[in-house]
């Protein structure tokens, strides 16, 4: 029987050769979004700083107070940004890979909805608490993953993408009502709850990257690894099985990765909607089909999300906005467009 490695994708060796130059330019272009994504978010802010500065400060020179401004406020906080947004978009990968619906995206899982939910408690109940924020939230994400996979489990058929599906806009309906409940009886403490239901990267530093980081290796070398086993569940679970692969275990595998990657990433910046929607639809039409698509929507993530952040610190300094309505007014109008393109809305 074949192994999955040897029937991963349908292509052939010639077809897989053609596919490198556009991967590669595809590539190229959003590792040099993302470069200038970082350029820009390190010297635009309430004190702007040339770009001849930044260069120097890299070096080891410049002003030590714009030092302090780049190292300890504005460079941990773009690393966050790249990180959170790269989980956001791999998780979403996985998603719509595992579940073969290409509408899903973190919040289908419940996950989002948990860490809301146990941040909402924590800032609305004991908000002497704020500092256990991201460990409760990440808790509360992956409370919701585990609820949302059990609800989906049949015993002797295991989970099915529709069941996962169905269960996730179940437990995101009781979550959310939960949270809206408790943010109307704790209604003086708004504006710390809105910002974290909307999302943001305020105040985010060092610590928040050291406890980032871990996660985003573990979960992209998941996806990675379980990429050609995905591959060939796009043929379907039967076809799948014929052909070696271990249906319910990769599921299981993919769903605890997304949840892992989307779980560590509502912990640092709260509820960041439509990222893991959006990015991997636009590195396929970027790339041409599915080749290649988990390491260039990672880094895609971070860089959409870091813009968005610095839009979200300047379109209306000296306030700042939730990095989520950036996000929702770009993912918004493009998911009405995969509705209406995959005829939903006809």
């Amino acid at each position: 029987m074949s192994t999955p490695l040897s029937i991963t994708t349908r292509l052939t060796v010639r077809d897989r050769v053609s596919r490198w130059p556009r991967l590669a330019v595809g590539s190229a272009i959003v590792i040099l979004f993302i470069l200038l994504g970082l350029l820009a978010s390190l010297a635009l802010g309430a004190v702007d700083i040339p770009l001849k500065e930044i260069f120097k400060i890299v070096s080891g020179e410049g002003s030590e107070a714009s030092r302090q401004i780049v190292f300890e406020a504005r460079l941990p906080r773009a690393i966050a940004a790249v990180l959170v947004g790269a989980n956001l978009a791999v998780s979403g990968a996985l998603l719509q890979a595992v579940t073969r619906n290409p509408l899903a995206d973190p919040g289908l899982i419940g996950v989002t909805a948990g860490a809301g939910l146990a941040a909402t408690i924590v800032l609305a109940v004991l908000p002497g608490s704020a500092m256990l924020l991201p460990i409760v939230a990440f808790v509360g994400a992956m409370v919701a993953a585990v609820v949302v996979y059990t609800v989906s489990w049949r015993p002797g058929a295991g989970s099915s993408p529709m069941r996962m599906i169905l269960a996730g806009v179940a437990v995101n309906a009781v979550l959310g009502a939960v949270i809206g409940l408790l943010m109307t009886a704790y209604a003086d403490r708004i504006p710390a709850l809105m910002f974290w239901t909307s999302g943001s990267f305020n105040g985010r530093g060092w610590g928040h990257v050291e406890m980032l980081w871990p996660y985003t290796l573990i979960g992209l070398g998941l996806a990675l690894w379980l990429r050609p086993r995905l591959a060939v569940m796009e043929l379907g679970d039967d076809s799948a099985v014929t052909m070696g692969v271990p249906v319910e275990r990769t599921r299981l595998i993919a769903f605890a990765a997304a949840a892992l990657l989307a779980g560590s990433a509502a912990s640092v910046a709260g509820l960041v909607g439509f990222v893991g929607l959006v990015v991997p639809h636009l590195v396929r039409l970027l790339l041409g089909g599915n080749f290649g698509v988990i390491p260039v929507a990672a880094v895609a993530g971070g860089a959409l999300l870091l813009w968005s952040d610095l839009v979200a610190r300047l379109a209306l300094a000296p306030a700042e906005i939730p990095v989520g309505v950036v996000t929702g007014l770009i993912g918004g109008p493009y998911f009405i467009y995969l509705l209406y393109r995959a005829r939903w809305l006809r």
